[in-house]
């Protein structure tokens, strides 16, 4: 393990490795998701990613002196370590059928955030910020911290009916 990290740690990343795993096996059921029977997760690319997800988290308790992190602020350091190691991977996209399988890692992110935040998916999916928001996940440089108050915006607006306006 090439992270120097605490027993709570490494069961935090151990839960949260398994929920990612378990929501990508679920992938393949949600409607707006890519559909290719060639893309796996890659382990130790995952593995990365949350332990990152959780040393981040760890760094912004431990210089805040806070309890804990808001919500919208677990999701903008998922976000940020998902999309930018990109753990999924597309073996073949069958002829180019399927154009939205070269998103894979930013769709799964943005369901998974919906998931941290508890959002309804299909609210957001059915909205115009859905594909802006995936967007700028595959092709806007970003880091976790200015997206927090994106991610408290998208959960509040998803909870209250503000984005089937939108």
């Amino acid at each position: 393990m090439p992270y120097n990290l605490t027993g709570e740690q490494k069961s935090e990343i151990e839960q949260r490795y398994a929920s990612i795993m378990s929501a990508f096996y679920d992938l393949k059921n949600i409607s707006s998701a890519p559909k290719s029977n060639l893309i796996w997760m890659q382990s130790d690319q995952l593995y990365c990613v949350v332990a990152s997800w959780v040393i981040d988290e760890s760094r912004h308790v431990n210089f805040h002196s806070c309890n804990g992190l808001e919500l919208h602020k677990i999701a903008s350091y998922f976000a940020y370590w998902f999309v930018r190691l990109k753990p999924i991977q597309v073996l073949s996209v069958d002829g180019a059928s399927e154009p939205r399988v070269v998103l894979v890692n930013e769709i799964f992110a943005l369901h998974y955030i919906c998931g941290i935040l508890g959002i309804k998916l299909n609210i957001v999916a059915s909205s115009k910020f859905y594909d802006e928001f995936i967007y700028m996940l595959r092709y806007r440089k970003f880091d976790a911290e200015p997206t927090f108050p994106m991610m408290r915006l998208l959960e509040i607006s998803a909870k209250n009916g503000a984005l089937s306006s939108y």
